[in-house]
């Protein structure tokens, strides 16, 4: 009982030792708890990640084995245009015995480039290619070589054994296992075969992946068949054999099969034949158990460091806390002086500790940034709205500097009259703008603008100008931004006319969205080239205004997609020759004054 009281007092006494130990209990006990149930979590991960680590390293052997099919199917589909010539009712000319020289050649450098064992094609007897013996053969040879079968397969891949290559290539009559891609034409009318060839792989090429695949590891591999046939596999001696122990029937989502001994990694190969892993427990349980090793070393070599760690930081960390306390304190009671070492002392004799210091610091900086970004906000918000009117403002010079011109020109060439109707019309035209001169109009007065601006227009154009203006019932009374459609009017006429189009229509329909206007501008003019055409809807999507190119439409696409005038859009549509149509979209905004 004293041992126990003294342990008490111990620790109970002061802050430091009550510290320690909350540290001791909160770090010693999740390690012995971790302890106990460290054999069955290690071996649950541990043996997780070593077969994900198989199975990865199957999956890239997979990649290999399946490219290699693929090249073998692909060069398979090739050879099939060279067929084609063949398939030609040939005789003993010059030029048949030249196509047939050079399908062998073409078939001779497949072959070497791709290194397949060898490319037969089988030919119909009376074919004169069938009898050349090195890469053509008649197709009566399909039952001396055992292939007759696969005239009738619906497989893609066959596995033979013991396969004979021609006597010119190899006169020791040594046969050799092989599997073939192999394509056959029958005759659709007669039922007769047209021919058959194959792209032949030894299956010794993929016995050697499976091998160094596997090489130095306790694990086996190979390739079966629907049937179960083995075609390849790490130990030679077991190709050709079968194997029927085995569900083929696999989950996608899901390639691992175990039994009692083994974990089977099954996967489907692109041809449909099967890759499976053999996995021995003990080589997982193996690894297991030296990973447990090393990872129970660890720590108990980590305890004493814990401890360490432990006792520095928690006397550092009460030390701090005992004088931030002292502190907060007398910065509570207003003292002028601290007596804390770390401390620095301020003006006006105030003392500190450095978090009281941080502490103002950070409120002085809050009230600052408050104040700086109010400001900022108000700047910001003055800056946008002088954007706008500059826009706003360039539009005008840009629009009388283009009807001054048209002026001087009727002048010049005598059409005084006309040049006094269109002065007329342009004083009524900015005493309508200068009346309105609110940022957003109702799009009635937006229309009333652009019927001056074209009936100005049309005094110059000879009457070979006119449009029609449709809008819906109500959507005059929305507002809209000022100077919105006259560019595109400007637009539509001045690169609207050429020699083929001498007489310009201009439709301007107005209809409602959903909680949006819509507004279509369509002419009949000679249209925009598809460069062109390409640049402006750059331009317009990234919200550039080019002062030299496109200045009018760009300008009304920037101050339209602010959020003050609807964020806005303009769409584009043009076709040589037949004319060019304008897509102007914004949110209906109402006017409440």
């Amino acid at each position: 009982m004293p041992i126990i009281r003294y342990i008490k007092n111990f620790i109970f006494s002061k802050y430091h030792h009550r510290l320690i130990f909350s540290f001791l209990i909160c770090t010693l006990l999740p390690l012995i708890l971790m302890g106990s149930v460290l054999y069955s979590i290690t071996h649950k991960i541990a043996g997780d990640s070593i077969l994900n680590s198989i199975i990865l390293a199957d999956d890239q052997l997979n990649i290999r084995i399946n490219n290699r099919l693929n090249q073998a199917e692909k060069v398979s589909n090739t050879i099939q245009y060279d067929m084609y010539s063949l398939m030609q009712k040939m005789s003993d000319t010059r030029e048949d015995f030249a196509i047939i020289s050079n399908v062998r050649d073409n078939i001779s450098l497949l072959k070497s480039t791709f290194d397949f064992y060898h490319i037969d094609i089988f030919l119909d007897d009376k074919n004169i290619a069938a009898s050349e013996g090195l890469f053509f053969h008649p197709l009566s040879d399909l039952r001396k070589t055992g292939l007759e079968d696969i005239i009738n397969s619906n497989q893609k891949w066959i596995y033979k054994k013991q396969y004979n290559l021609p006597y010119v290539i190899n006169n020791t009559k040594n046969t050799q296992d092989v599997i073939a891609c192999f394509n056959v034409l029958n005759n659709q009318v007669s039922g007769n075969t047209e021919y058959v060839y194959l792209v032949l792989l030894h299956t010794d090429e993929l016995s050697k992946m499976l091998q160094e695949s596997f090489d130095n590891v306790n694990l086996t591999g190979y390739i079966i068949d629907q049937n179960g046939t083995v075609i390849s596999h790490t130990s030679k001696e077991l190709i050709g054999t079968k194997i029927n122990n085995i569900d083929l029937n696999i989950n996608p989502d899901n390639t691992i099969v175990e039994n009692s001994s083994l974990y089977y990694h099954i996967v489907v190969l692109d041809n449909g034949w099967y890759h499976i892993t053999e996995i021995p427990k003990n080589y997982i349980f193996k690894h297991i158990y030296t990973l447990l090793r090393t990872f129970i070393i660890i720590i108990f070599l980590s305890v004493p460091i814990i401890l360490l760690v432990i006792f520095f930081t928690s006397i550092n960390l009460t030390d701090r806390i005992s004088k931030l306390s002292s502190a907060m304190d007398n910065f509570k009671l207003g003292k002028k002086s601290i007596d804390v070492d770390y401390i620095s002392a301020l003006d006006n004799n105030y003392s500190f500790d450095e978090v009281d210091k941080l502490g103002l610091t950070f409120l002085n900086m809050q009230s600052s940034i408050n104040k700086n970004m109010q400001s900022i906000l108000e700047l910001t918000l003055s800056e946008e709205k002088l954007k706008y009117q500059l826009l706003q403002s360039q539009i005008n010079p840009h629009f009388l500097y283009n009807i001054l011109g048209t002026i001087q020109t009727c002048q010049t060439i005598g059409k005084i009259d006309i040049a006094n109707h269109m002065i007329s019309n342009l004083t009524r035209f900015y005493r309508m703008s200068l009346r309105k001169s609110d940022e957003k109009i109702k799009i009635k007065d937006e229309l009333e603008i652009s019927k001056l601006y074209l009936e100005m227009e049309q005094l110059c154009r000879q009457d070979t100008l006119s449009w029609t203006i449709n809008a819906e019932e109500g959507i005059e009374n929305f507002l809209i931004c000022k100077f919105t459609l006259q560019p595109f009017l400007e637009n539509s006429i001045l690169h609207g006319y050429s020699s083929e189009k001498t007489n310009i229509h201009i439709n301007i329909n107005i209809c409602y969205g959903d909680d949006e206007v819509i507004i279509t501008i369509e002419d009949n003019g000679c249209g925009i080239p598809n460069d062109k055409l390409e640049q402006i809807r750059y331009k317009l999507s990234n919200h550039i205004v080019d002062y030299n190119q496109h200045f009018g439409i760009c300008n009304v696409n920037k101050r339209i997609s602010n959020t003050d005038f609807g964020n806005g859009i303009v769409l584009i549509e043009s076709e040589e020759r037949k004319g060019t149509k304008i897509i102007i979209k914004y949110a209906q905004m109402e006017d409440f004054s």
